[in-house]
């Protein structure tokens, strides 16, 4: 009978200590009752890759050199997918130069590797253009530009003569100090100030990746494939402009 007693007060509490059971495990098939996190997209696959020793580019001589072993016609996105991470970028909401931020979520973004420095914007003027420049020392760089997409191969020189009026440059309008560089003897090259931006410009990195993860495909298709050739390749880090330089104040 006492056999009998535990055996009913057993089979009364099977059910309750199952469902403490899945409630603490989950269901069988391994969901549980909390939503899962959406997930990232990122890493992506790589469409446009560097052959090897030339993704990280430190001279604009080096950066003509990656664009043409890229497939033709090159875009600015597929430039980006296929530099070597990790990534060092600033991004900025100065609407000064030539490549004007449009808000935070599309601003000038640097990039950085040694003394060469490329800048890009997501969206609105100057966005089909890859801005570069080449640090000399005295606060002075060599500027240069590229316009996307490169339909062929280009010669050294084509960064270069993209800037060149003959007396100076298209970058001397904002920059000044503008010199020849004597260096160069393939091209006509000019050097200039550096600039830096404004206090309270500087967009975080974590709001910019948040904003190309969110980023609509479908309503900004342009603006959603240069932020993912940024970010969803491999590790991006925070770099910064020299503070030492002069400041960049819009007209």
């Amino acid at each position: 009978m006492l056999g009998s007693t535990k055996r009913r007060r057993a089979r009364r509490w099977a059910p309750i200590a199952c469902a403490v059971v899945l409630a603490c495990t989950g269901a069988e098939d391994g969901t549980d009752d909390e939503p899962d996190e959406p997930e990232s997209r990122w890493p992506l696959p790589r469409s446009c890759e560097a052959p090897a020793g030339l993704g990280s580019p430190a001279s604009i001589e080096q950066v003509v050199e990656l664009v043409n072993a890229l497939p033709k016609p090159t875009s600015l996105p597929c430039l980006l997918e296929s530099l070597d991470r990790p990534l060092s970028i600033y991004a900025s909401t100065s609407v000064g130069g030539a490549q004007p931020a449009s808000g935070p979520e599309s601003p000038r973004i640097f990039l950085f590797r040694g003394d060469l420095t490329m800048s890009v914007v997501p969206r609105g003027f100057g966005h089909d253009r890859l801005e570069l420049s080449h640090a000399i020392g005295d606060r002075l760089s060599i500027k240069a530009e590229l316009t996307f997409p490169v339909q062929q191969v280009l010669p050294a020189s084509a960064p270069y003569d993209e800037v060149d009026l003959g007396e100076g440059s298209t970058c001397g309008v904002c920059h000044g100090s503008e010199t020849q560089v004597e260096s160069i003897d393939f091209a006509t090259a000019w050097a200039s100030d550096v600039y830096q931006d404004e206090d309270g410009l500087a967009v975080s990195l974590a709001f910019l990746r948040q904003n190309a993860l969110d980023c609509d495909h479908e309503a900004e298709p342009e603006r959603c494939e240069m932020l993912d050739a940024l970010f969803g390749h491999g590790e991006v880090g925070a770099g910064d402009l020299p503070r030492d330089s002069i400041i960049c104040r819009a007209f």
